[in-house]
């Protein structure tokens, strides 16, 4: 519920968009109650009445108070949700809105109710205010009736209830042309508990949050919320949901039949009080004691080749500047020290990892932000700070040690450096890749490195895999024996440096029509012709042994789309499908020739 402002009309009516407002995207049919919040304009850094005469910022009302609101709170009838109207405001600067929370949740028809008794009243009493004006310029009555409105709805919503909601709940519509952050808090008197950054884009907005680890932050004695606008920004927003809301059926879990990778390939590290005891804004930087469990999980993590980041909200500078003083800062990939979702956070950083979100873990000392994660991406594992010590020797974690995997931080690193340096190349991507001076060595894997970094890449691999079967060691060593199969690994390498080994195939040759029985490529090296240039080189080496067509049999799963992109490119013909798996050849006579981007070197025995 908002504390509508009927007055300023003119600003309001210059403003009022002229686009027609969306249907809400959370129906009022799907509610059945919502918390009794009375969301306020108030002020960020203000010391009324003292300050009116001082600041360059004080722009009268008609009560002679402050504006913090350009045209108060208004009523815009072209939006709807909860109630029938929008909240629409534009936020002055160190403007924000402001809500006491109390445990009593209502009905839609209550809220209803109670807004229209608030129209009438305050309607009534702006008629009697503005025939007092002559004699009393201040609006003493506007005020007295705020005071009485803000008591009211304080005892109203103060009554007995339960605060078991589902959701925290923003719509709001933005006329502005550009994206901006909101601010939500929750105090619980001076102390801040929890801050969130709320994404806002040009035209209809809708953002969730799970209510219950935020309601357990609540002191119900003292507690407020309050929103607003980043770095101070005047903007205008109509709100039609800003609320705690209880649906009336269960909500079903996003993703429910997405199960986790079977190793994490990423951990995501918050900080305070997780990566290292105290909290950086309220303890300082010098009185932050890094966690030695923590420091040694790093290390053994990191040793295994499983990546690292950060997802923190706090400022990047400061926070930064301690992971500085620890000597830390090396292990971290792509961190995400700001103020937004780490939900949206730990997608981007797999997107800049080119890792699947089900392959990234978080340590996160708070129960929101895990349940914020688990609610977004089910598929990412969560783990308290109070486990950190035993992470290392849980199966997901448990990898083996290998050359590569010792060295996969700095070749990320590379990787980081090519893709600055793609970014900046003048010529389209292909022109690029030529100038790394790609080169490929295929080989039969026969020293003990080789053979345990082959199969840690059929063991980890999902996106370009062909079978996603995960052999154990003895099975691998089988195959690798077997009189008839070719098995083969992949190193790359191009001017920015090694890439090691990326790739294993391996192609039964005891029949007429060879087939492809297993493939699997790092995501390091994808779309960068390595997979093209392999098999154009297979094929080529097939039709040498008079050979008319190569078969494969890929089985399909939520993570290969991509390697099932590559055969479609490369003119492999779907001839049958079963379940998941599909039957796939390629016509040796018409399978096309290398191209220059990736050359080739080849050792095979005789």
């Amino acid at each position: 519920m908002f504390e509508f402002d009927w007055q300023s009309q003119k600003l309001w009516a210059a403003e009022k968009p002229v686009a027609p407002a969306q249907p809400s995207r959370l129906p009022r049919s799907r509610v059945a109650r919502t918390m009794l919040v009375h969301w306020i304009e108030h002020c960020l850094e203000c010391a009324p009445p003292q300050c009116y005469a001082s600041c360059r910022l004080y722009v009268a009302r008609a009560d002679r108070k402050c504006a913090r609101f350009v045209y108060g709170i208004r009523p815009n009838p072209a939006f709807g949700g909860l109630l029938d109207c929008g909240a629409d405001l534009r936020f002055r600067r160190w403007g924000k809105m402001e809500s006491t929370l109390r445990p009593r949740a209502a009905g839609l028809s209550e809220h209803r109710l109670w807004a229209g008794l608030d129209r009438i009243v305050t309607a009534t009493v702006n008629v009697i205010s503005a025939g007092l004006r002559p004699i009393s310029p201040f609006r003493r009555l506007n005020g007295a009736l705020a005071l009485v409105r803000d008591n009211f709805f304080d005892r109203l919503a103060a009554g007995p209830g339960k605060a078991d909601y589902d959701d925290f709940v923003v719509e709001a519509f933005s006329p502005d042309d550009q994206p901006f952050n909101l601010l939500l808090e929750l105090w619980n008197g001076s102390s801040l508990a929890f801050r969130q950054a709320i994404p806002i884009r040009p035209g209809d907005n809708f953002f969730t949050m799970p209510a219950a680890p935020l309601i357990s932050l609540v002191n119900w004695d003292n507690a407020r919320l309050t929103l607003y606008p980043e770095n101070d920004r005047e903007a205008r927003l109509i709100f039609t949901w800003l609320d705690f809301v209880k649906y009336r059926a269960p909500v079903p879990a996003a993703a429910k039949n997405l199960a986790p990778a079977g190793k994490v390939k990423c951990v995501a590290w918050d900080l305070d009080n997780t990566l290292w005891q105290g909290i950086l804004v309220e303890d300082g930087a010098d009185k932050l004691v890094l966690r030695p469990e923590a420091a040694e999980l790093i290390g053994q993590l990191d040793e295994r080749g499983i990546l690292q980041t950060i997802a923190s909200k706090n400022d990047f500078d400061p926070a930064w500047a301690v992971i500085q003083r620890h000597g830390l800062q090396d292990y971290f990939l792509h961190p995400a020290i700001n103020w937004g979702a780490k939900s949206e956070n730990l997608k981007q950083i797999a997107g800049r990892l080119n890792l699947g979100v089900d392959s990234i873990a978080l340590i996160d000392d708070s129960a929101f932000e895990r349940a914020e994660v688990e609610a977004a991406l089910p598929m990412v594992r969560t783990y308290s700070e109070k486990q950190i010590a035993g992470l290392a020797g849980l199966p997901e974690f448990d990898v083996p040690v290998t050359e590569m995997s010792r060295v996969r931080r700095a070749s990320y690193v590379t990787e980081i450096k090519r893709t600055e340096e793609s970014h900046s190349f003048p010529g389209n991507y292909l022109d690029f890749l030529r100038s790394c001076r790609m080169r490929l060595q295929i080989f039969v894997p026969d020293d003990p490195s080789a053979v345990q970094r082959c199969l840690e890449l059929v063991q980890r691999s999902n996106q370009l895999n062909l079978t996603s079967r995960r052999y154990s060691a003895v099975e691998f060593t089988g195959l690798l024996n077997t009189t008839g199969v070719l098995s083969l690994a992949l190193r790359c390498e191009d001017r920015f440096g090694s890439y090691g080994i990326v790739g294993f195939a391996s192609v039964d040759e005891r029949e007429t029509e060879p087939q492809l029985t297993n493939f699997v490529l790092s995501c390091r090296v994808a779309q960068k012709r390595v997979e093209h240039a392999f098999f154009q080189w297979l094929a080529q080496r097939e039709r040498r042994r008079a050979c008319r067509k190569l078969v494969a049999d890929l089985v399909v799963t939520a993570r290969n789309g991509p390697l099932a992109a590559v055969f479609d490119d490369l003119r492999f013909q779907k001839v049958s499908a079963k379940g998941d798996q599909v039957r796939l050849e390629l016509p040796l006579e018409t399978a096309s020739g290398a191209d220059d981007v990736v050359s080739l070197k080849v050792e095979l025995p005789e």
